[in-house]
């Protein structure tokens, strides 16, 4: 609330001056803050200049009316509650003024202990409604909120997951986090927005998860992989796509998710898609062949997303690049070396380019940093 009750900003409209006199002292000794004005006219304009939570109203006034000056708080000040005062015990003008939006009616000689008491009572259920209004009003806000934090939490817990897939083998450990950093390198390169950066960020962190789902005999196998066993480890993109679909809404990261395996020809999996949407006369068979087989949740013009070509790329460098049970690393420069043949085949042409150029400054930095240390 904007105030408490204690605080509370009341108006106090009466032409005689030694009732506004009477009623400012009493009220501010209770603890209101308390303005006075002398007719309607007048009173409007303080509420146009400020915000009351209370208006003491005299019905019996020159000028405008206390009727009409609480027919113009109704419509302009619904938050000020209004208590009318007047010498005239008249039931039916009392019923009335309920009606139009009063809170009570107090009789003249003013009772001040009665007065006092309607006030906190008035206040107090002023308090209550704009509570109210405003849970309401938040509510949605609230429930969004706190859904984002079970969502975000699921989330970290996704990722300490995949963190912790990997730290179970010496020669993962740690793959998710370089291949993130890697294809936000690429992204910044490419100069892709900063909202897509953070979505292809994320998509690196969590897109082995899937690996969950596949027998550690299979991915820690030293020899080569028996047909059975590669179909098993590349069901580990769609696999990943559905631990994640329950907490991410966001459909782009999905698909990169899916889709890091796939190839820029089409020939990759889960779903044989390629980076253009019609296969041209010119293309490989393999690649008309792979538009035969594409699952049936996708479309014919559904193309590769340029993150899952990131990821691909930066995915297929650090595996390379790192030891596995069945061979040792390629050294970087190797590795760039395949990137390279893999233009239009497996990789992205402009995305491979973008790598070789962040290698390139980060080879350039590494040893701007190496001399500076030398000439020390």
């Amino acid at each position: 609330m904007r105030r408490n009750m204690e605080k509370a900003a009341i108006l106090i409209v009466d032409d005689e001056f030694s009732i506004r006199d009477i009623l400012s002292q009493r009220l501010t000794e209770k603890g209101y803050k308390c303005i006075a004005a002398s007719d309607g006219n007048s009173a409007l304009r303080k509420l146009n200049a400020r915000e009351f939570d209370l208006a003491l109203l005299d019905i019996t006034m020159p000028g405008k009316s206390g009727t009409d000056v609480l027919r113009e708080i109704q419509a302009k000040y619904p938050d000020t509650v209004v208590i009318m005062i007047t010498a005239i015990a008249d039931v039916e003008t009392a019923i009335e003024l309920m009606k139009m939006g009063a809170y009570d009616y107090i009789i003249k000689p003013i009772d001040l202990t009665m007065l006092t008491t309607s006030i906190d009572r008035v206040l107090d259920k002023r308090r209550l409604i704009l509570e109210n209004r405003s849970y309401q009003l938040h509510l949605e806000e609230k429930v969004e909120e706190q859904t984002q934090k079970i969502r975000e939490s699921f989330l970290n817990s996704i990722k300490s997951l995949a963190y912790a897939l990997e730290a179970k083998d010496k020669y993962t450990s740690g793959h998710s986090q370089r291949v993130a950093e890697m294809a936000v390198a690429i992204a910044l390169e490419l100069g892709i927005l900063e909202d897509r950066v953070e979505k292809i960020r994320f998509a690196g962190l969590v897109h082995d998860i899937g690996k969950i789902g596949v027998r550690e005999s299979v991915l820690s196998k030293p020899g080569k992989l028996t047909d059975e066993e590669y179909r098993h480890i590349m069901s580990h993109p769609e696999i990943g796509e559905r631990i994640l679909s329950p907490v991410v809404e966001d459909g782009e990261i999905l698909k990169i998710v899916r889709h890091h395996h796939e190839n820029y020809d089409g020939t990759g999996y889960p779903d044989g898609l390629p980076a253009e949407e019609i296969p041209e006369g010119s293309r490989i068979l393999a690649v008309a062949e792979a538009y035969t087989n594409i699952s049936n949740n996708l479309t014919r013009k559904e193309k590769l997303s340029q993150g899952a070509r990131i990821l691909a790329v930066a995915d297929a460098y650090d595996a390379m690049t790192s030891d596995r049970p069945y061979r040792r690393a390629m050294s970087p420069q190797a590795a760039c070396a395949n990137l390279e043949s893999g233009k239009g085949k497996q990789f992205d042409p402009a995305i491979v380019d973008a790598f070789v150029k962040v290698m390139s400054k980060t080879a350039e930095d590494k040893s701007r940093k190496y001399a500076l240390t030398i000439s020390k």
